[in-house]
């Protein structure tokens, strides 16, 4: 790394230095400081200050020439002074008592602009708002340094759920995953942040064994109750999870606009895991049909809500009503759409890609999807056709 001629960092130097021949950030050191360096990019020039010595430290200082060499070389001198002292500098004291309540805004802003979906987003927050102030209130030190307080947290959380179908066990674990988010945020920002708050328990989810799933004998009856709800707009919504094993809030979030009859296939742009997740919904004839029978009930009960597919009173139907309606509903329809599929002769690996899992290997960043438009819309009629099958093949599906 280069270091300022005559040994110091001087304002005429700092004017003439530009970026290297590829536009690479340069990095000149000052010859007499320690530390004290300017950092040339294409369109600033930076002043800061790298502190090796422990406990390590790197402090922007400004930008040339609002900034002025000596000015920056003043400010970098005091920190020096303040480092010998072992005193606590400016931010690194703010550090020490950073808590999950005022780290949680900064990795939040760093989700969206991640482009992370807003429903992982709002998960977190929700998560956030579960634990108890002690816990929210501590220093992430003080919890990494006592892993017993989060385990005795988690079992707050798992008694106050206790009457819960799955007795609190996934909320705590994933109550405990999140405060393991926010840690591993918060060391990027502080190195100096060691140990690990959740080490005392599990941030897996439990394996369950009591998954719902409807196998084929049992899908015309399901068929059958379907018919007999009374909110006739939720009776394509149902469908139509069976048909593509979409997520629920995936399902319910479907818009018109993202809809490619020419290429038969729906634009999913926000799925689980954001926009860099989005993927196309292949479509066969039995779910393009499935689709105009819903566009024709929405506009006809809710012609305010032409933006949707699946057309509620407030916009579109909720995701969480759907299982009030008395039938298998969500995500028991996508397992049971896996699984009809897999018998239907379909491949695991098209099975997976349809359903838009992560997974594979290497070779799958070679792989487009969208060339794979007749192979998959094959494979997808493959299994909405032993789907209609096993509902009994009612008039009007196909």
């Amino acid at each position: 790394m280069p270091r300022a001629r005559h040994g110091r960092l001087t304002d005429t130097y700092v004017k003439n230095l530009g970026p290297k021949e590829n536009g690479r950030e340069r990095i000149v050191r000052d010859g007499a400081l320690p530390g004290f360096l300017v950092r040339i990019g294409a369109r600033k020039r930076s002043f800061e200050l790298r502190i090796e010595k422990r406990p390590r430290l790197t402090r922007p200082l400004g930008h040339w020439p609002d900034l002025s060499a000596s000015a920056a070389r003043r400010l970098a001198e005091e920190i020096w002074e303040k480092h010998r002292r072992g005193e606590l500098i400016g931010a690194e004291k703010e550090k020490t008592a950073e808590t999950l309540v005022s780290t949680w805004p900064l990795l939040q802003a760093r989700l969206h602009d991640e482009m992370r979906s807003h429903r992982t987003i709002g998960g977190y927050g929700d998560l956030l708002n579960r634990l108890s102030d002690h816990v929210k209130g501590r220093p992430l030190k003080v919890l990494a340094a006592d892993p017993t307080i989060m385990e005795r947290e988690v079992i707050r959380i798992r008694e106050l759920l206790r009457d819960k179908p799955r007795g609190g066990r996934a909320t705590a674990t994933a109550a405990a995953r999140f405060v393991s988010v926010v840690f591993r945020f918060a060391q990027k920002r502080d190195p100096s942040l060691t140990g690990n708050p959740v080490s005392a328990v599990s941030t897996v989810d439990p394996k369950r064994r009591d998954l719902p799933i409807l196998a084929a004998s049992e899908l015309s009856n399901w068929w059958a109750d379907v018919q007999r709800i009374r909110r006739r707009h939720h009776h394509e919504a149902h469908l139509f999870a069976l048909l593509s094993g979409l997520r629920r809030n995936t399902l319910v979030e479907l818009e018109w606009k993202y809809l490619d009859v020419k290429r038969r296939c729906f634009r999913i742009s926000r799925p689980k895991g954001g926009e860099d997740k989005a993927f196309d919904l292949i479509l066969s004839r039995a779910m393009m049909r499935c689709l105009w029978r819903a566009r024709r009930v929405g506009r006809r009960l809710y012609p305010q809500a032409t933006r949707w597919v699946f057309a509620g009173p407030v916009g579109h139907i909720r995701g969480d009503a759907l299982p009030k309606d008395g039938v298998v509903a969500n995500h028991a329809l996508r397992r049971t759409y896996a699984t009809l599929g897999r018998a239907a002769g379909v491949p695991k690996d098209s099975i997976r890609r349809l359903l838009n899992h992560s997974g594979g290997d290497i070779t799958d960043h070679y792989i487009r999807d969208s060339g794979l438009g007749r192979l998959q819309g094959a494979e997808q009629d493959t299994i909405s056709a032993s789907i209609v099958r096993a509902l009994g093949s009612p008039r009007g599906l196909t």
